[in-house]
This record gives structure tokens, C-alpha cells and sequence, in this order.
């Protein structure tokens, strides 16, 4: 599918961003050797189209050096995961704003998550904007760009625990408000 070398850097991967944000261009290669692939497989999943998902993997990594400058990165491979995720999901939504995530993009279990993908993206967007800016700010942080508690914690200047509690208000709040606009929605139809 990719082009790879055949030999494999001994690198850690934390070892191979570290080494990316010093320049090192050899970093980059290693990690394309590693990622490339799997990162094709997460766009198949979303966008179910081969060159789109291509084109989006090739564009991750043009940029990753720029982002791997940006973001603090515990374990590379979630976060790298959660990044391509990300762009999968801005391509569904700039092809229909309108168009509801598919059940079996859901990934957690819970009420609150079960209401946010059932809601559109564009309504969700919305939601979002009448949070207070705290709970705004976290949602964005954790959900969007799939930082961590600990980055989110760093990013805003909160506590870990006010985090949690900004991400779990946040969500609670989420889910009524995008319940009530279904129920409104229902009633005008």
C-alpha cells in the first residue's frame, strides 16, 4: 500500500518524536514505517474511500512535525490515532454538515457519550458554543484534540480534577441541551 523501508529503527516511539522535534528527518521516515499503515486502516473506517484515506494520512504526516511541536505526547500511538480520528470526522463533516455520525462510530458507552453521536455534527457544534467557557475550553481540548486530562490541565491552567469535572458537567450539559433541540426538532416536524 505504502512504501517502507525494510529495516525498522530500534527507537522507542516517544525516542522518534523526541528526535523529530530536534530535526532529526530519519524520525519522520521511522515513524511513516510504523504508522502509515495503520493509520489507512482508522481512515477506511471513517471515510470508507481509499484515496481520501490516503490523502489524509500523506497530509498527517506532512504536518507532524508542526504538531509534535505543539502538543505534549505521552504515548504517540493513541495520540496519533486520536489525531487521524479527528481528521477523519472535519472530512465527514465538511462533505455533510447535516449528516449524523453512524452508530458504529460510537465508542463509549455511556449516556452522554450515546446522545453526542447521535446528534449532528452542526447541532453538537452549537451545543458547545452555549457551555460556559471552562467547560467549552475542556470539551474542545479533550474531545477535539484528543488531549489528555493531564494536556488539558496544562493547556487551561486547571487542576486535573476540575478537568474532570468541567469534561463530566460539560457532557451532562451537552446531552440536555441536544435533547431538548431533538424534542423541539420532533414537535416542528
Amino acid at each position: 500500500m505504502f512504501l517502507r523501508r525494510k529495516a525498522i529503527a530500534a527507537h522507542t516511539d516517544e525516542d522518534l518524536v523526541r528526535l523529530l522535534r530536534e530535526g532529526h528527518r530519519s524520525a519522520l521516515a521511522d515513524l511513516w514505517d510504523r504508522y502509515a499503515e495503520l493509520l489507512y486502516g482508522v481512515g477506511m473506517k471513517y471515510l470508507k474511500d481509499p484515496e481520501r484515506s490516503k490523502d489524509e494520512v500523506v497530509e498527517l504526516f506532512a504536518g507532524l512535525k508542526e504538531l509534535v511541536a505543539k502538543h505534549e505526547i505521552a504515548r504517540f500511538r493513541p495520540w496519533v490515532h486520536t489525531v487521524m480520528r479527528n481528521r477523519c470526522l472535519q472530512v465527514l463533516r465538511k462533505r455533510s454538515p447535516e449528516r449524523e455520525l453512524p452508530e458504529d462510530l460510537a465508542h463509549d458507552d455511556t449516556a452522554d457519550d450515546r446522545a453526542l453521536h447521535e446528534a449532528t455534527l452542526r447541532q453538537l457544534e452549537q451545543a458547545i458554543t452555549t457551555l460556559n467557557t471552562d467547560q467549552q475550553r475542556c470539551i474542545r481540548l479533550f474531545h477535539l484534540e484528543g488531549q489528555s486530562y493531564q494536556q488539558v490541565s496544562a493547556s487551561t491552567g486547571l487542576a486535573t480534577d476540575t478537568v474532570r469535572s468541567h469534561l463530566q458537567n460539560g457532557r451532562r450539559n451537552l446531552r440536555i441541551i441536544l435533547q431538548r433541540q431533538q424534542r423541539h426538532d420532533e414537535r416542528n416536524l
